[in-house]
This record gives C-alpha cells, structure tokens and sequence, in this order.
C-alpha cells in the first residue's frame, strides 16, 4: 500500500555538509511563485465570491501553514522533494462554484474529494491509473503547461526591460563561470539583480502600511449538498490527481526521483479534509513548486530544498496578512523572469521526455490541446474541467487509435506478457536458428544513426550477456536476429571475436563493412550512443556510476555460476580439484555474497538506479534469470526474498519476459 523510503536516505551530518546556496535559491523562487500570483488568484476569487476577510485570510494561512507541514513530513521520510500545496485549478473551479453555492456546501465538496482520494491511496487506484498512462504523453501536457512560464518570462522584456536585462545577464554570466556558480547559484544571482534593479527602480514598493498580524484561523462547518456534490467533486479529484499529481510524479521522475504514488495520494486526501474544515481548496503535489526544488544541484538532495521551502510556507501562513502585502509588491515581470530562468531546465526536460521516442502524436496531440490555455478567447472547458486534463484524455486516445503498438508495449510492461511484434518488424528466418526480436518502440530517424542492414547477435546460447543485450534492443525498438551460432572458429587465424566473448554482435552486412562488436558492455554503450533514446543510462554522472557497478556485481556473480555450471557437469568435487581444494567454495560465496550486495543495494526500490528503468536493472534481471538455469539445485529465492520479489516483479516488463521467458 503505502510505499517504503530508500534504505539508503542520506543522514543528518550528511544533509548539514551538502546545504548549498542553491538550495535556498530554489526554495525563494518557488515561494515567490507560490505566494504572488496563486494568492492573488485567492483575493480575487474571495472579493467576487463575498468572503470575508477572516475566510479569505483562513484559507491563505492553512494552505500555507498546513501545506508546509505536509511538505516537511513527506520530505524527510522519503528524502525526496516533495512539496504540497493547494490546486490552483481547484481554486478556479471553487471560484464559479462560489457564485451558485454557498461556501458551507463547497467545503463538504473538498471533504468528500479528500475522502476519496484517500480510498485511492489505500487501493493503490490512483498508482494503478499512473502505471498506464504513457509518460510521454504526460511530460507532453507538463511541457503545455509550463510554456507559459517561458512565454511570460519573454514577455517580461517589454513589460520590465531593465529588471529582465539584469536576470538575464546574471544568470548567463554565473551559468558560464562554473567554479563560482557552485557557490553562487545563476538563478540566485539573477533573483539579487532583478531585485536591485527593482528597488533601484522604485518598483518595489509597499502599497499599504506593513503591521505585525498573526493569522487567525477560522473553521467552518460543512455542509453536503448533493447537487454541489454532483457539481464539483469530479472535477476537484480531476484537478488534484490527473493535473497536479501527475506533473508533480512526472517531474520528479524525470528529475531523478521515486515519488510515493500512494502516499502521496493518501496525504492529498488527508490534507484536503484539514484543509477544507478551514475553508481551504484541496491539497496536490504542486508541479510547478518541485519543478523548481528539483531544478538543479544534486538529486539526492534536492530534499533540502524542500525544508526550506516548507519553512518558508508555514511562516507565511502564520504571517499571511504581512506577507501577503510584500509578495503583492512585488513587479509581475519579476516574478515571471525569475521563474522563467529557473522552469527552463524543466521545460526541457519536459520537452525531451514528451518527444523523444514512443507516442510521439499522442504526445503532440497533448501539448496542443493543452495549450489552448494560453489563447485568448480559447477556452477548452469541457465539463467544467481545464485543458490540461483533456490534453492527456485526447493524446491517450490519439495514441490508442494511431499508436496502438507502443501501447501493446506499455501494457506488455504492466502485465508480464510480451506484446506481438508489428507486421512490418516479421523477417523471413535465415537457414541458422533465429529470432526476429522487434523492440517496444520507434525513435526518430535522427536519434542517431546504426549501419544499414538487420542486427545479428550470434550466441551457441542466451547466456547473462546475451540477454542483457537483447534486452537492451528490444528497449532501443531495434530489430535484430538471434543466430544460435559459434561465435568464433578455431584456426581462422585474426577473429573477429578474439576472446570468443559471447554475444558477437552485427551491426550492418558483412559485405558492406558493418561494425561487429564482441563485448557486452562495449555493445550497451554503442547502443547509448548511435541510439540514444530511450535512454538506458541515467543522465547524472553519478548514477552513472552505479549503473556500473550493477553491471560488474552482475558480472562478477555470472562468472563463478558459470565455473559451479561446468563444474556440476564434469561432477567435479572441491577434493578433485588438486592443491586449489577451495576452488568451488569460494565461487558458491561469491554468489551468496553478490546476491546479499544486490538485494542490500536494491533494498525497496522498483529501479536499481533512480526512477527509471536502466541498464543496472537489465544485468540484475539477467543474472537472476540465469541463477535459475545455471543453478537448479540452489534456491537462491529462499535467502533473498526481497531479491526474489523484485526479480517477480521486473520480469513482467514486456521487453525483460520476452527475453527471459522465450
């Protein structure tokens, strides 16, 4: 149900030493973010609704206060950033509700909407719904979303030239000067300049008397109506889950991240009933605020970050009526360059993640739908429900229509079961054994560039390495076939498989000079580089480490159950072994050994490297799958059953069952 942290969370002396600069830079701007425009959006609602200044400033305080305890608690369980606050589509669906019903019948709405959501979070519904919504598709209505930060951020130059001039400059000047920018983040050296430049200006300026007022919160009784009910619950879930949720859970994971689907879903509906007997709108994972946390320095602590902002939040609530007066001092344009520079590595990503492979037009069909938000006189508000939930509705059911094999992929992934490959991806077998083995999905044509003609990986049998590189094909989309062949020939003379390392792989006619490569993980980099999407190897140099040391555990492990293989077949004994009478002792520990490395360095985690699936988790898979074979007698499952569980798990992904169960 709930998920559990990773074994490895970073300790508190550990946390103290790796506080950056950057980590406060991040935490101001997306509190800038969150205090400006979204409490704006408050008093606006509130005044044309006829609140009172005591529900209005109610509201304000516990999505603040409330929003930054949740914040804190998430964040330093799970060492991740994971910031909660209240919808800001939820507030505009609150807004039109408040001029038909009164606020006691929408604060039952946010209470019942909680209720639910927690029943998602027990049921794992909401991680159940996620795992089958292609994440191309979702990166792509994150990517419509965010552009407006980037178009409004453009827009700042003819509205506030000389403070964007200054943003920009400073952020471009540190983004070049490395050594210092590890001390002096761009996006804080560009928030000092455009705030000199502000206050040079005379731009940032108070427009009422600042006095020190503590907030007072007020709760209110909710009533249940049911045409309110009917009105707004589906859409406020809607709001939360399909938007908020699910760019907050994409952008973490883009970003590096794990983040606790059910948990969080849980706490969502948790928070919605505190906050609504406050009068608040329902709690999310705000995308834009992770967005910014996760933006730069190193991923494992990005968390820290999310303290800041956390601390931030709660003292904004409790002062909300002072700060609410100095954030609405503050020049729009400000604001909006400052958060442009710090979205942009975002955006990219987003943009990358949405385009760079499977569900292309799906993916398309997402971003244009939903950036009807930013058209004047566009208002794609079918149901009451915005445009960024029906650009994922739309580009899902583009991609089922037009793209229905890279959703047979996704859900081969899901299911255990390998999906049947596209007609066009059939070859006639060749005169040897072979296999076609089409992958889950396309890449487009400038993805990189392979040799012309088919990929041969010649194998006597799919051993560990030969499984790692057939799954890794499958993973790129590639076709190739599987020759159950000699990889070498004795008396050739120069081989183009000197060390008669199994796979030899073909990439490109012989005749035509293609590239023949011999060892495995020589033929997985080939691969990263000529096709690079989807990406097998994680983007941070450090997980790229670990990636490696996945592979030679896994290696290392494969080469003693292949000694313990031959050695049962000859019925070798450890007393027929001459002087080296502990020749197969330390093999069987060895094994034991690397098993205990793996299931400690995976602890509860789906992925053995980040959020997403890599090359670490393809030479895991591969070398349990051949324990299996290699070695019936020993149950290594008994010992390891978390090693075991993860193994059940994974080999239900299509691309894994394929190679494994086949």
């Amino acid at each position: 149900m709930f998920e559990r942290p990773a074994p490895d969370r970073p300790r508190l002396a550990e946390t103290l030493l790796a506080v950056r600069p950057h980590h406060l830079a991040n935490a101001v701007v997306a509190f800038l973010f969150a205090s400006t425009g979204p409490v704006a959006l408050i008093l606006t609602i509130g005044i044309a609704g006829r609140l009172s200044t005591e529900a209005m400033s109610s509201w304000i305080f516990i999505g603040f206060a409330g929003g930054g305890a949740i914040t804190f608690a998430m964040s330093w369980f799970y060492k991740q950033p994971l910031a909660f606050a209240w919808t800001i589509s939820g507030t505009a669906i609150a807004g039109q509700a408040l001029l038909k019903y009164p606020f006691s019948e929408i604060v039952g709405a946010y209470m019942v909407t909680g209720a639910v959501m927690i029943l998602l979070g027990l049921s794992s519904g909401f991680k159940a719904i996620m795992r089958f919504v292609p994440q191309p598709i979702v990166m792509a209505m994150v990517a419509g979303v965010f552009l407006k930060f980037g178009i409004l951020a453009v827009d700042a130059f003819d509205k506030e030239l000389k403070i964007a001039l200054a943003a920009l400059v400073a952020w471009i000047v540190f983004s070049f000067w490395k050594p210092v920018a590890r001390v002096l983040p761009p996006v804080l050296m560009a928030l000092l300049a455009a705030g000199y430049m502000a206050v040079e200006g005379g731009q940032f300026a108070l427009k009422e008397e600042l006095a020190l007022q503590i907030a007072r919160p007020e709760a209110i009784h909710p009533v249940f109506s049911k045409a309110a009910l009917l009105d707004l619950v589906l859409p406020l879930l809607v709001s939360v889950l399909a938007l908020q949720n699910a760019q907050g859970i994409a952008i973490l994971r883009v970003a590096g991240h794990d983040p606790p689907t059910n948990t969080s879903t849980f706490a969502c509906g948790a928070g919605s009933l505190l906050f609504g007997a406050y009068g608040s709108v329902n709690t999310c994972m705000t995308g834009p605020v992770n967005a910014i946390l996760s933006s730069s320095g190193r991923v494992r602590f990005h968390f820290v970050g999310a303290y800041l902002w956390a601390a931030l939040a709660v003292a904004f609530g409790l002062l909300s009526p002072v700060v609410t007066k100095l954030a609405l001092s503050v020049p729009e344009s400000f604001i909006y360059i400052i958060g442009g520079l710090a979205m942009l590595p975002v955006l990219q990503q987003a943009f990358t993640a949405g385009f760079g492979g499977r569900f292309a037009i799906g993916a398309t069909v997402s971003l244009v739908v939903t950036v009807t938000d930013l058209i004047p006189g566009v208002n794609v508000n079918l149901l009451g429900i915005g445009a960024p939930f029906w650009g994922l509705v739309f580009g899902a059911a583009t991609s089922l229509l037009l793209e229905r094999r890279d959703y047979a992929e996704l859900i081969a992934s899901g299911n255990g079961k390998p999906a049947e490959p596209a007609p066009e991806a059939k070859e006639e077998a060749p005169a040897r054994k072979a296999l076609s083995g089409p992958g889950p999905g396309r890449t487009p044509a400038d993805a990189g560039q392979l040799p012309d003609g088919p990929v041969a990986v010649v194998s006597p049998a799919p051993g560990p390495d030969t499984s790692r590189v057939l799954i890794a094909l499958r993973e790129k989309g590639l076709a190739y076939r599987l020759v159950e062949d000699m990889t070498w020939r004795p008396g050739e003379g120069v081989s183009e498989n000197p060390l008669n390392r199994n796979p030899l792989v073909r990439f490109g006619p012989e005749a035509d000079g293609g590239v023949a490569l011999w060892d495995p993980r020589t033929i997985l980099d080939y691969l990263e580089t000529v096709r690079p999407v989807p990406a097998l190897m994680p983007p941070d140099p450090a997980k790229v480490f670990e990636v490696k040391t996945w592979e030679a555990l896994a290696e290392g492990v494969n080469a003693a159950a292949v000694d313990l293989y031959i050695a049962s077949a000859r019925n070798a004994t450890a007393e027929g072994l001459g002087e080296d009478g502990d020749w197969l002792a330390r093999r069987r520990t060895r094994v034991q050994d690397g098993l205990a490395t793996a299931e400690n360095m995976l602890g509860d985690r789906p992925f053995a490297v980040g959020a997403q699936f890599s090359r670490g988790d393809i030479a895991l898979a591969a070398m349990l799958g051949h324990l299996d074979r290699q070695l019936p007698g020993e149950d290594w499952r008994v010992a390891r059953p978390g090693l075991a569980a993860w193994f059940d798990e994974i080999r239900k992904r299509g691309t894994v069952a394929a190679v494994l169960n086949g």
